[in-house]
């Protein structure tokens, strides 16, 4: 059984305990409400320099245990591009007896005008390594918009990123799959690696980059987003001169899913991209649809973002305070940026998140010319299923190699169906 459906059964059980023992993405910073000289915001324990926290990560994304009110531990997404921590699913808030201050409506990129929040203030959250963050406010979405558990096959229910990493200089290391918070008095910054300036608006990372289209070459500042898993997006509807970038080789694409629901638009190839010294050929990038993103809940991502499939080709170490961010190369780095080969879009359902659906088959890719179509229950892919192995994972395969054979078992109208394909890049 789910945790979810473990709280949801516990508290239509007791409710009378639970009311009273438990106690994306931002377009407004909201401050604590604390009086006097209440303490609020992370603070790392007495004589700490600093605190390691070992992550999980799925598509890109880093994830690590939250603790909440010393009872409720969940799974956060670590992200640059969100202000105030998000929690998606309302059930969670109810059984802590959250305090509602206030109820926003927020925009955010997909195809919603908005939605609806509430905000929730005096919670405290204790993280791995004895770090405890006082007087947190924590915004919790009426209705769970984002649906992380069932997109990432984990149960995820939360977003933080700005507590974080004003407080802190964030290291990322992809290769260990380590957090690694260092306290900003007594940080020395590594020899070894190059460092960049970045400009922090609205709470959140600029970078500047170089990009190069069709012998053309610009600079943008663009905003480092680790809750991204794509490499590159450029927003076309901030910058009329930016459909130069979109080359006749494309597709039309799910890119994701934002607080404000589904994300589609264009996937292509960027000829170059360059941040200092490091430079990347043939680059994906995604182009959501005019009038899709530039409402994003990430405020200020003006031109677009790099986000995780381009930065886990670094160790990244971040540094709001001095305005720096420091990269080295990690093992990850001459990685090729693939796309899915197959055509098919895998989510997670079931009550335990074990089972697959192909909540998209895109036409005549190798999957649809198979006879796969959307709302296929898969059953195994390759002998892979949730039991054995990730979502993360079998997305990984299904974009590993061109010509790779594919042999899928998937259930349809009550009937086990089996098919078999090859890889074929599509973009």
């Amino acid at each position: 059984m789910s945790a979810i459906e473990s709280m949801r059964n516990f508290y239509m059980r007791y409710p009378t305990v639970c009311l009273l023992t438990f106690i994306l993405l931002l377009n407004t910073c909201i401050c604590a409400t604390a009086s006097g000289q209440r303490e609020f915001g992370f603070a790392m324990p007495e004589g700490s320099k600093k605190i390691e926290i070992d992550f999980e990560e799925y598509n890109n994304l880093i994830v690590i245990p939250i603790t909440i009110n010393r009872f409720l531990t969940l799974k956060f997404i670590v992200d640059t591009g969100v202000e105030t921590a998000i929690l998606t699913e309302k059930l969670f808030a109810d059984i802590l007896d959250a305090q509602y201050i206030r109820e926003l409506k927020i925009a955010g990129p997909g195809i919603e005008d908005s939605v609806e929040v509430y905000v929730a203030n005096r919670m405290t959250f204790y993280l791995p390594g004895g770090l405890v963050g006082k007087n947190m406010n924590l915004l919790v979405l009426k209705e769970d918009y984002l649906k992380l558990s069932e997109n990432m096959g984990d149960e995820i229910y939360g977003i933080i990123g700005y507590d974080i990493f004003s407080r802190f200089v964030v290291e990322i290391d992809y290769e260990d799959q380590k957090l690694i918070l260092h306290d900003p008095k007594t940080y020395k910054p590594k020899r070894r690696f190059t460092s960049v300036p970045i400009r922090i608006v609205n709470s959140k990372p600029f970078l500047n980059t170089l990009i190069s289209q069709k012998q053309i070459t610009n600079s943008l500042d663009i905003m480092v987003d680790t809750g991204a898993s794509h490499a590159a997006l450029l927003d076309f509807s901030s910058n009329a001169t930016a459909e130069a970038y979109l080359p006749s080789n494309k597709i039309i694409t799910r890119l994701g899913t934002g607080i404000g629901g589904e994300i589609s638009g264009y996937l292509s190839r960027l000829d170059n991209l360059s941040i200092a010294e490091f430079s990347f050929d043939s680059v994906l990038f995604s182009a959501p649809f005019e009038g899709v993103y530039n409402k994003s809940i990430k405020r200020g991502s003006q031109y677009g973002t790099i986000g995780g499939e381009l930065l886990r080709r670094f160790n990244v170490i971040i540094d709001y305070r001095n305005g720096r961010m420091y990269l080295e190369k990690s093992k990850n780095y001459d990685d090729a940026f693939e796309h899915d080969m197959s055509g098919i879009t895998l989510n997670a359902k079931g009550e335990n998140l074990d089972s697959l659906e192909a909540i998209e088959i895109k036409e005549f890719s190798p999957a649809y010319d198979a006879g796969m179509r959307t709302g296929d229950i898969i059953v195994k892919v390759n002998g892979r299923n949730l039991g054995n192995s990730t979502l993360s994972d079998i997305v990984a395969m299904l974009r590993r190699r061109e010509g790779l054979k594919v042999k899928c078992k998937y259930l349809r109208n009550g009937q086990i169906v089996t098919t078999v394909f090859r890889l074929k890049r599509m973009i």
